[in-house]
């Protein structure tokens, strides 16, 4: 399917500057939280050749809480921009993991999400890359669906993003002059314009391409 990435970015910034400052909020505290796996912590022990087990405990801990918080605000944030598209979401819906009666189902489809993305990434570096946006539908179809299973998910994700992965890699991409903007400001470009912004365009394209999935599936039952 063809979607127009100039579009996408419009509607994304219009429904963004709509609900401005909960848009800001949602996406500072995901940006707080990303790049604090347990990943992170060991390559920085790893460079300070740091192995004793007072340091691999909190390094439990820290992977603990990424399996079991992070990731599930990660969902919610993706909640909290597909519901934006409709009317001016509240703040709340990050929280969304933790209230739907699914908060488990959440946590193990996230965490194999990340496993399988990591796994891939220690075969090379491309593969990892590719999975990253093979898989990159699943929050936000566990976002509309908290109850679907790890196996619909990442059959749904992938099926949504085939044909795709090098044009939302590219929507990526269109986005490196304002993080650029955002280094130049120490950060404050980024939190209070680039990291919303892109978030609730990821928000358009997650919506475009599940209604095209969803007008393909319904002309097959019919």
């Amino acid at each position: 399917m063809f979607w127009d990435r100039i579009g996408l970015k419009t509607d994304g910034k219009e429904k963004f500057r709509r609900n401005y400052g909960s848009c800001v909020l949602v996406s500072l505290i995901i940006s707080l939280i990303t790049g604090t796996g347990v990943t992170t912590y060991i390559d920085r022990w790893m460079d300070d050749h740091i192995f004793a087990l007072w340091i691999l405990i909190p390094g439990a801990v820290v992977l603990l809480i990424q399996i079991l918080v992070f990731s599930v605000l990660e969902m919610g944030a993706c909640r909290f921009y597909v519901e934006n598209r409709d009317y001016q979401a509240g703040i709340s819906k990050i929280l969304f993991g933790f209230q739907s009666g699914h908060y488990g189902n959440v946590v193990l489809v996230m965490f194999l999400r990340d496993l399988f993305i990591f796994l891939w990434t220690l075969l090379l570096i491309v593969p990892g890359i590719i999975k990253t946006y093979e898989y990159r539908m699943v929050p936000y179809i566990l976002a509309e669906q908290p109850d679907i299973s790890s196996t619909d998910a990442f059959a749904i994700s992938k099926e949504m993003m085939r044909g795709q992965k090098l044009e939302a890699f590219g929507l990526d991409l269109s986005f490196i002059g304002w993080w650029l903007g955002s280094v130049i400001t120490c950060g404050i470009l980024g939190i209070f314009w680039v990291s919303p912004y892109q978030a609730a365009t990821n928000a358009e394209l997650y919506a475009v391409l599940r209604d095209d999935w969803i007008r393909r599936h319904s002309g097959r039952e019919n």
